[in-house]
């Protein structure tokens, strides 16, 4: 059995997908330059909409079955266009994760560096990330979802002493063109879910509707946990929350824990490393979905040879 063919259990494919999520809002950063009210609404609307359009995938996976190949098993031509397109959208989504992480390392790891250096640098990461194979990826993921957990949770006690409700939600009389706007953009922060379904055929289901637990398990932790995240950022940074493209870094460079005074290069750092391993994990996603097209379209064609004879 190949690296690729190995299973992972149900557990590791919610680590991954929600390091995958969470590591969107860290690196990425704010969408407009809004207040802490409108990011949550932002973030809660954006939740419920990726939530409502993944329901497909997600009944597909109560049954125990790959949805990508479902469609392709009943036709053949548009099961290959949805293939195409979802890996199109996949690798164009890792693209996008690696240019921000760039982006984001220049502006605060390593400040005057050459953004295509590094761009080209975590392009080349991600893309041994996705060589290495499921098995692989889910043992890694679950090293650095430790990794991010301590430091996250680091920076949150530490600031402990700034946080306060006073002026933290200001803008909660902001215009519904701004609440709009963000929401638009927060949509887009996406890809788990197809992420949940190029996986699915990798994953040893103890029960049929293991992995449909799994992705709903993954709906509620991903909402609460971006949502607990940039409630606790607008605790800490207040006023200024809407005057910095990266909130937690922000709030990270308050943090003063007896040897380290400052967390944000540590932080900055691990999340980082969690979002050049999305992108590897977009591309292994999009590898799987192609596999997935050709592996029911061999079935379908054996199928139909073994009615004719």
């Amino acid at each position: 059995m190949s690296e690729k063919t190995k299973k992972i259990s149900p557990q590791q494919l919610f680590c991954l997908l929600l390091l995958s999520r969470i590591s969107v809002e860290i690196i990425f950063p704010v969408p407009v330059a809004s207040g802490s009210f409108s990011a949550i609404a932002g973030i809660i609307g954006s939740e419920i909409v990726r939530f409502v359009l993944a329901l497909p995938i997600l009944v597909y996976a109560f049954k125990g079955n790959n949805i990508f190949g479902g469609i392709c098993s009943r036709s053949k031509i548009f099961g290959w266009i949805i293939a195409v397109i979802v890996s199109v959208l996949l690798t164009a989504e890792c693209l996008l994760t690696l240019f921000l992480s760039a982006e984001f390392t220049v502006k605060n790891l390593l400040i005057g560096g050459s953004m295509w250096t590094i761009f080209i640098v975590a392009a080349i990461f991600a893309l041994y990330a996705a060589v290495m194979g499921t098995e692989a990826l889910a043992r890694t993921g679950s090293i650095i979802i430790i990794a991010v957990g301590i430091v996250t949770v680091s920076v949150i006690l530490a600031d402990i002493p700034y946080m306060t409700f006073s002026g933290a939600f200001s803008d909660v009389q902001a215009d519904s063109e701004l609440l709009i706007t963000e929401l638009a953009s927060r949509i887009m922060r996406g890809g788990e879910y197809l992420i949940f379904a190029a996986l699915m055929p990798y994953v040893q289901l103890k029960t049929e509707n293991s992995a449909g637990k799994t992705g709903l398990y993954f709906a509620l932790f991903s909402l609460l946990g971006t949502t607990v995240l940039c409630g606790l950022c607008a605790l800490i940074l207040r006023e200024l929350f809407g005057l910095t493209e990266y909130p937690f870094i922000s709030a990270a460079s308050l943090s003063d824990l007896s040897f380290f005074k400052r967390l944000d290069g540590a932080a900055g750092a691990v999340w980082l490393l969690a979002a050049v391993f999305r992108g590897g994990l977009l591309l292994l996603s999009a590898e799987s979905v192609i596999s997935a097209a050709v592996s029911a379209s061999k079935l379908k064609a054996r199928v139909k040879r073994g009615e004719n004879n």
